[in-house]
């Protein structure tokens, strides 16, 4: 009798264990590291709340875990370790690699570019996402925007800026395309991470900066030591930041993974604009009553940065035939919506 007790035990803990196995198995794995600090607004905002989507979205099917600024790898080093599959995905900036790759700066923020939904119109629906996704596909990475930035502030300036010439001889913390723009009309140019601005600024080694939009420059307390605060950003009208995986990686996923992911990052789309609208409000509001004088660029200072800009977009075509591609694609689709994006 205790025998035949002890089988139908043993028989009924086999069943469940079975009938509960599948319940409790984990989805696909999925480790995403952030090139920001998760608590930044927008930049770092969106890697937290793409985990949170992914993971509440899934059903289980994914296991994400996001991590924040240098948690797993450096953040300028994120697409190295995303490429080399010692990191599955990383969300990330492509100017961060536009010394490897020059055009993909262009689908990353444009000095006199589109503003943020034109500029992601050209990546849906006018090819610009296409001809990305081909350049970084050759390096062994899946490439998806997930990221829209507003247009960021004209900078921060221990100095008036009536005219170009007072840029010549001041030492500006700038990078990319806009600092190949201030180089050519007289700056010098200085490049800073982002936590020695601050000091940088107060100490006199640099006279002016760009950073980014209000919302996160106001994280930097950088009211307390600049004196002028110049709107918009020439600059950047808008960028793009990205979400690279592992092509392996990439290619484990089922399709019904792969297009939640690729949804989830439109969302996060949308939510990094409208998350910021009133944060960037705030910040303005909180640096003028900091004594910062709010300004912006008078056309005698915009002309001159626009003629300069062309000269070093021409010199970029002229030497990378990715870059002429993409430049050709978004000048193309820039024009073929003219008709209404110039007049909303």
């Amino acid at each position: 009798m205790k025998t035949h007790i002890k089988s139908l035990v043993t028989l009924a803990v086999t069943v469940s264990t079975l009938v509960a196995a599948p319940a409790m198995a984990k989805g696909t794995r999925l480790d995403i590291q952030s090139a920001w600090p998760l608590t930044m607004p927008a930049s770092g905002a969106n890697a937290a709340y793409l985990g949170e989507t992914l993971n509440e979205s899934s059903g289980g099917s994914l296991d994400v875990t996001i991590y924040g600024a240098g948690k797993l790898v450096p953040s300028l080093q994120i697409f190295d370790a995303v490429q080399q599959g010692t990191l599955d995905a990383g969300i990330t900036s492509p100017l961060y690699v536009a010394g490897r790759f020059p055009a993909v700066q262009l689908f990353g923020g444009i000095p006199f570019g589109p503003d943020a939904i034109t500029h992601t119109a050209w990546l849906y629906d006018g090819g610009g996402r296409e001809i990305w996704s081909e350049i970084y596909a050759k390096q062994g990475v899946v490439t998806i925007p997930c990221g829209l930035m507003d247009s960021e502030a004209g900078g921060w300036y221990n100095f008036e800026i009536n005219t170009v010439d007072d840029f010549k001889g001041k030492k500006l913390r700038f990078a990319g395309l806009a600092g190949e723009v201030m180089a050519k009309v007289g700056a010098s140019i200085v490049l800073l991470p982002g936590g020695e601005i601050y000091p940088g600024l107060e100490k006199g080694l640099i006279d002016g900066t760009e950073l980014s939009m209000p919302a996160i420059d106001i994280t930097l307390g950088l009211q307390q030591v600049g004196k002028y605060y110049y709107l918009p950003g020439w600059h950047q009208p808008a960028a793009m930041n990205e979400l690279i995986v592992n092509q392996a990686k990439w290619d484990s996923l089922d399709a019904s993974q792969q297009v939640l992911i690729e949804e989830s990052c439109k969302a996060v789309n949308l939510e990094s604009i409208t998350s910021t609208m009133a944060l960037n409000a705030k910040a303005v509001a909180e640096f003028e009553a900091a004594g910062v004088e709010i300004k912006s660029f008078p056309s005698e200072v915009l002309d001159p940065l626009q003629a300069a800009f062309d000269e070093v977009i021409a010199e970029q075509v002229a030497k990378d035939a990715d870059f002429k591609r993409v430049w050709e694609s978004l000048t193309a689709y820039r024009a073929s919506v003219a008709p209404w994006a110039e007049r909303r």
